[in-house]
């Protein structure tokens, strides 16, 4: 499109330096007429603006038309976020993959142990402590009420496994319950039987009470040979 106004421009500059020189030879000829001379030029100088003029509206259009023939293409964020996180996620598979291929497969073999190091036994004394500071921290401003027990019952019983497993008893196999009732002053009696090595498996017990609920916390602990 530049080539195109250069070209324009110069034709007009030729055209007028034409109509100057007809001018002037027009004066030479009839110098009575000479005023009329500049209506010529002023003509043709309009003619050359508003050529000019349609020359770069014709640019705009054309330009406009296309911006109409090609529109940009908006990009959706969401799908953006989308093809992000399933490209993280190939991404961390593939490196998983990757991973289980290049390391090779560990077999261990048996260790032949029927009863666990020095040390390492159940210790009912220190777990039945832990159940205690457990229990007395958790339950001392609770009233007791159906609906919320169970939900309490179920937290404690995840606390104070977790926290036994936290003593460092290997190869033990944790079993935790208790109960809880209202505290009306009745008797209750709560009894369990189990089938174990005496001399590696062994129990914690103990009761809590306040003016009301009473809660009975148990805690097994038996060696996987």
């Amino acid at each position: 499109m530049s080539y195109g106004s250069i070209s324009m421009k110069t034709s007009m500059s030729a055209n007028e330096r034409l109509t100057i020189q007809a001018l002037k030879d027009h004066d030479k000829v009839h110098p009575k007429m000479s005023a009329s001379g500049a209506t010529p030029v002023k003509e043709s100088s309009r003619i050359s603006v508003s050529s000019r003029r349609s020359h770069t509206s014709g640019e705009q259009t054309s330009s406009r038309s296309d911006k109409n023939s090609h529109p940009p293409t908006k990009l959706n964020y969401f799908k953006f976020v989308l093809a992000t996180k399933a490209w993280r996620q190939q991404a961390k598979d593939r490196s998983i993959r990757s991973e289980k291929l290049s390391k090779p497969v560990v077999k261990y073999e048996n260790t032949y142990k029927t009863e666990p190091e020095d040390g390492q036994l159940f210790a009912p004394g220190r777990v039945e402590q832990m159940i205690k500071e457990t229990l007395e921290h958790r339950l001392k401003t609770v009233k007791y009420s159906s609906d919320k027990s169970r939900i309490i019952a179920t937290e404690l019983t995840a606390d104070i496994k977790s926290k036994v497993k936290a003593m460092g008893f290997p190869r033990y196999k944790i079993v935790c319950n208790i109960i809880i009732t209202e505290n009306k002053r009745q008797g209750l009696e709560v009894a369990s039987r189990c089938i174990w090595n005496q001399q590696t498996d062994n129990f914690a017990s103990y009761t809590y009470r306040n003016a009301s609920l009473i809660a009975i916390a148990n805690v097994h602990g038996v060696y996987f040979e």
